[in-house]
């Protein structure tokens, strides 16, 4: 292809540091293709956020390009401590592993193995009481019981005889960061979806001694809770560029885009040109395929509740089990007063259904309020309606994607780096108005606003606003007409 000015830019520089903030659809992978083919002789390692993205790019990449996953770089330490048997020892621990193990309640074993997951996204030295959940430290007569069973499980994960106990992969990964490990054969690193490292991959690839490329978009930070550090930020670089041409999306959602981010972001420098050949339409044709996209997984059930009559097929993107339904149902028991069949160990720890509806409302949690307004809508129908959602959803390849007639179902979350001719924004995105008045930028939550701008942006040509955002962009006088 030719290469647009921006790229040209960008397959010139010298930098020995660079960043590059690439909008929603600017074609960053393809830019770092054209940088790697502009430097033969340069041994370029290409770090992706997950395994389809790795996937993805190793089949458009120029030879002197090795594709690997953060995850996989670091997998030689997983064999360092287990050996053989590395495989078997890597992977889920259940909470229920560590309550029987320690001999501790749930919620201490669920809150510990999320202290580590925490930890493990880290820089910190080891575990402490920074690292236990907020949520479910409040809800704990003795947090600090806690950090001793994230350690005592962590120590029982690293070793051979761990049994139930298994380390996860972030904890290799942390466990080579530790090493402050040096990445031979390369010449330069090139890191994709770079605003998602947290600071334990980050800090792996600023220790390299070669070139550092960082692409992606600090906008489309929305991984933050489970660590995320935006090193597109946090980098000294020695230049930064930019990427503002989508291509899959034509002006009227770029419009969108820059409305919400030009008012909302409080640090936005990057402004989308919709370079998409599609016009844009503020409706989606439900008679064609569609992806519903919301903010929770409980108002994906409410969605997927609401399209049950008009008979069409499902996909759950990355798979129905990946929704949580199996919260509904415990939400379902303790309203039953059934608490004995509550699975999920944080909803276990509620006295009575009252209980958790109490705290939904006092802590605005919009995931408990969810499953407690479907309990309260639906009662003694949820374990009926979750089977007959359940029912309707098709298992799909992505390259079978193009041919399902169906309904696609996601949250903004699992649909990131994903793309739909037509998007169905559900209506538990951000607030921009309370009692009345507009919120200003320092009033709402900066990963709120990135989730709306990462579901907004998978739409190619079609989309149905979310209609607190319909309302803005009317009283803004931005909506596209």
């Amino acid at each position: 292809m030719q290469p647009t000015e921006e790229q040209q830019r960008i397959v010139d520089s010298d930098a020995r540091s660079l960043v590059v903030e690439a909008g929603a659809g600017a074609a960053k992978t393809t830019t770092l293709g054209l940088y790697a083919g502009a430097r033969p002789r340069s041994r370029i390692l290409y770090l992706a956020f997950n395994k389809s993205i790795q996937l993805e790019a190793a089949a458009r990449m120029p030879p002197n390009v090795t594709c690997r996953t953060t995850h996989s770089i670091a997998w030689r330490k997983a064999v360092e401590f287990f050996g053989s048997e590395a495989r078997q020892r890597v992977g889920k621990t259940y909470a229920s592993s560590v309550a029987r193990t320690f001999r501790c309640g749930p919620l201490v074993a669920t809150a510990a193995l999320q202290a580590i997951q925490n930890w493990c996204g880290s820089l910190d030295a080891q575990i402490d009481a920074s690292h236990v959940p907020a949520d479910i430290a409040e809800r704990l007569a003795d947090p600090g019981n806690v950090v001793e069973v994230a350690r005592a499980t962590w120590a029982r994960m690293c070793r051979t005889d761990g049994g139930e106990l298994r380390l996860p992969h972030d904890g290799y990964l942390k466990l080579f960061q530790m090493d402050e490990p040096t990445l031979r054969g390369q010449d330069l690193v090139a890191v994709d979806e770079a605003q998602d490292l947290n600071l334990c991959t980050y800090d792996i690839v600023r220790r390299q001694g070669g070139g550092l490329v960082l692409v992606g978009d600090s906008a489309q930070q929305i991984f933050a809770f489970r660590g995320s550090a935006n090193a597109l930020g946090v980098h000294e670089a020695d230049q930064r560029l930019q990427l503002t041409r989508s291509f899959r999306f034509g002006e009227g959602l770029a419009q969108m885009a820059n409305a919400l981010l030009g008012h909302f972001k409080l640090d936005n420098t990057l402004r989308i040109v919709g370079a998409g050949r599609a016009a844009t339409r503020l409706s989606v044709d439900t008679n064609r395929s569609f992806a519903v996209l919301a903010r929770t997984n409980a108002v994906v059930f409410e969605e997927a509740l609401s399209f049950l009559s008009s008979n069409r097929r499902y996909h759950f993107v990355g798979g129905p089990e990946g929704y949580r339904m199996e919260k509904l149902l415990d939400a379902y028991h303790l309203w039953a007063g059934s608490g004995g069949l509550v699975r999920d160990p944080y909803l276990r720890s509620f006295g009575s259904f009252e209980d958790l509806q109490q705290l939904a409302e006092d802590a605005a949690d919009p995931e408990l309020r969810h499953l407690v307004r479907v309990v309260e809508d639906y009662g003694g129908r949820v374990p009926a309606l979750v089977e007959q959602i359940r029912s309707r959803h098709v298992a799909l390849d992505k390259a079978a994607w193009s041919d399902f007639d169906g309904v696609f179902f996601s949250t903004a979350h699992k649909a990131k780096g994903l793309e739909f001719d037509q998007v169905w924004l559900a209506d538990d995105f951000m607030r921009f108005f309370e009692e009345g008045r507009e919120l200003s930028a320092d009033e709402v939550d900066q990963a709120d606003v990135n989730l709306l701008y990462v579901a907004l942006t998978r739409a190619k040509a079609s989309v149905r606003l979310c209609e607190s955002f319909d309302e803005w962009l009317s009283y803004r006088r931005l909506r596209p007409r």
